[in-house]
This record gives structure tokens, sequence and C-alpha cells, in this order.
């Protein structure tokens, strides 16, 4: 019983850490092209994460079993000094991280953790390359480079259909109504037959419908992204503490997706907002269609990976979405951001790996 009140306590500070660096990912483009303030963009990603951790409970199962199965030759059980350490290592570094306003990834730290302490306690065989670079090492490195590219090759194009669905009023079903005096026959007859009219054109006024603007777009981008983050973060999280369940002799329960998503929530509405504002206004600037197509292509590369088992960072996807953009707008990056990322990028796996060796012979 106290091991697994012990590992839920890590579960906690592990998904409170994610969230206070990770929320940063879904909503910076709502603050960045000032749509609304960092704190109501925060409260917004907050919900929508919230809600895709407790998702993870359906659809959450394979990327547990991709990174315990993956990693070790040894299938067998952990001891409680490495199961302690793996799940306190990555903690530890992604809040030093927020500390710094580097937006990491959860995942390199934790699979940065996997590897430094089966390195040090099994050594070089005790750990399964082939299947480590295949199913996590692969994917993490690839999505980036396919979300700047998408970014790239796309983002002009939804621009343009963010655009013109703003201009376009979806047509209710017909209800009894009265014509302003001005109205004929002819075009009540007209516009009444139309599904999507032009929002711009006066005749679409007696048409009951809706016009979906650039920010409804965006706002909606943004808490799928949001969604997305926490259905494909939360499993990770809970598997980075299932050794300690395990020697607790307790399995994963819908109560660990609970705690994970509270947990997650209350980091990023705490301190979520030191990450946002390096995303929203250091990297580039964006227009709201812009950083709709950001999102949207972000969203699809998460929820795509979740769906699939790939453990890819939403960090690297998200980030990379609106570098993306950045090389597409006529504005540019920020390099000295740009490469103060890629740094904390690089350096996440190694520090969190040297982080739970160091931790590992402290718990002995």
């Amino acid at each position: 019983m106290v091991l697994v009140l012990f590992a839920t306590g890590l579960l906690f500070l592990l998904a409170f850490a994610n969230g206070s660096n990770d929320i940063s990912k879904t909503v910076a483009t709502l603050a960045g092209t000032r749509i609304t303030s960092i704190q109501k963009a925060i409260l917004w990603g907050t919900v929508w994460t919230s809600a895709g951790a407790l998702a993870g409970l359906f659809w959450g199962a394979a990327i547990i079993k991709t990174l315990l199965q993956s990693i070790y030759t040894d299938q067998g059980a952990l001891d409680l000094p490495r199961s302690i350490a793996i799940a306190l290592a990555p903690s530890l570094w992604i809040m030093l991280a927020t500390w710094r306003k580097w937006p990491v990834s959860t995942t390199h730290a934790i699979v940065g953790g996997l590897v430094g302490i089966g390195l040090v306690t099994a050594g070089m065989d005790g750990i399964a390359w082939h299947t480590t670079f295949n199913k996590i090492i692969l994917p993490l490195l690839v999505s980036p480079l396919v979300a700047v590219m998408l970014a790239y090759i796309f983002a002009p194009m939804l621009d343009r259909v963010a655009v013109t669905i703003s201009k376009t009023r979806v047509r209710l079903p017909a209800k009894p109504r009265l014509l302003p005096a001005n109205v004929t026959g002819s075009q009540f007859r007209d516009t009444d037959q139309c599904l999507l009219c032009d929002a711009e054109d006066e005749s679409a006024s007696v048409s009951p419908g809706f016009v979906l603007s650039v920010d409804q777009l965006h706002w909606m981008t943004s808490g799928l992204l949001s969604f997305s983050r926490g259905l494909h973060d939360t499993p990770k999280l809970i598997a980075t503490v299932l050794p300690l369940l395990l020697l607790g002799e307790s399995i994963p329960s819908q109560w660990n997706y609970v705690i994970a998503a509270m947990a997650m929530g209350a980091g990023g509405f705490m301190i979520g907002n030191r990450v946002t504002e390096v995303l929203g206004f250091n990297v580039t600037r964006m227009t709201n269609a812009q950083g709709f197509s950001a999102n949207l292509i972000a969203t699809i590369l998460v929820l795509g990976a979740s769906r699939l088992g790939m453990p890819v960072s939403t960090t690297h996807v998200a980030a990379s979405s609106i570098m993306g953009i950045g090389l597409t707008n006529g504005v540019g990056l920020n390099r000295d951001v740009v490469r103060s990322m890629i740094f904390a990028w690089v350096i996440t796996a190694p520090v969190s790996g040297l982080f739970s060796v160091l931790i590992y012979q402290l718990a002995l």
C-alpha cells in the first residue's frame, strides 16, 4: 500500500511537471496572435487537456505497451531503486526546463531516464536497441521534421481555407420568418435554397445560419490539440510509474488517469505561462489563420501517433509546426530562440538519463 501511494505521488509530480511545460504547446498560438490573454488561453487548454487525459482510459493502452516492452531486453520486474529513478528523473528535468522557459519533451525525458538507468544496471546488452530505435527514437526524431514540412507545404493552403470558411454562412433548416420590406420573393427563394451562402452578400441575411470566423476555428484547433496532448501524454506518464505500481502489487486503474488529469491541469494553470510566452511571442509572428494551420497540423500528427501507439513528442510536433509557419509567413524565425529550443531538445534525453543514474545511486 505504501508503494502504491508513493507511486501515486510521483505520478502527480510528473504530471504536474508535464502540465507546466506542455500546456504551452497547445495554446501558445492563441496568445501569440492576441486572440486572448495567456491566462485565458491556458484555462482553455487545461480544460481540454484534462478531457484528453481521461480519454486515455479508452485509447492509451498501446502507448503504455510500447514504452514498457520496447526498451529493455529483460522484461522482468524492476527493483525499487531503479523504479524510483525512472519515475523521478524526468520530473526533475522538466521542472528545471520550465524554470528556464525551455519547451522540452516529456517523452524524451522519460526515454532518456529509462535508457540511462538501463545502461548502468544492465549494460549495453540490456537495451533492446533495434526495437527502441524503430518504435521510440525514430518517431521522436522524424515527427518534428514531418511537422515542419507539412506546415511549410500546407500552411498557405490552410490559410486560404480558413478565410473562405469564415466568409461562408452555413444554412440551418428553414423556419418561418418575416422578410425585410426591401427583400423580394425571388431573392427569398434563391437564398432559401442555398446550403452555403456568401456571408458578405446582402441576401444571405434572410437565410438563417451561422458564420465560422477564423478566430473560432483557431479556438477549435487549439482545443483539439490540447485534447490530443492529454490523450497522448497521460499513458506515458502512467507507464513511467508502472514499475512502482507493480512492486506494490497494483496495476493502473481509472484513478491513475484521474490523478494525472488533475495534476496536468494544475501544473498548466499555475506555471504554464512561462513557456507559453516563449512559444507564443518569441519564435515568430503569426496571423490567426496561421495559428489555426499550425494547430491543425500538429493535432493530426499527434492523434495519428496515438492511434498507432507511437510515443511522439507533442512538444516537438507543435513547436515545429510553429517553426514551419515562420518559414512561410515572410516574417521568419527568431534564430536565438530556436537555437535555444533545439539545444534543450538535444540535451533532454542525456540529462534525464544522468539524473536517473544519480537518483539510483542515492536510492541504493
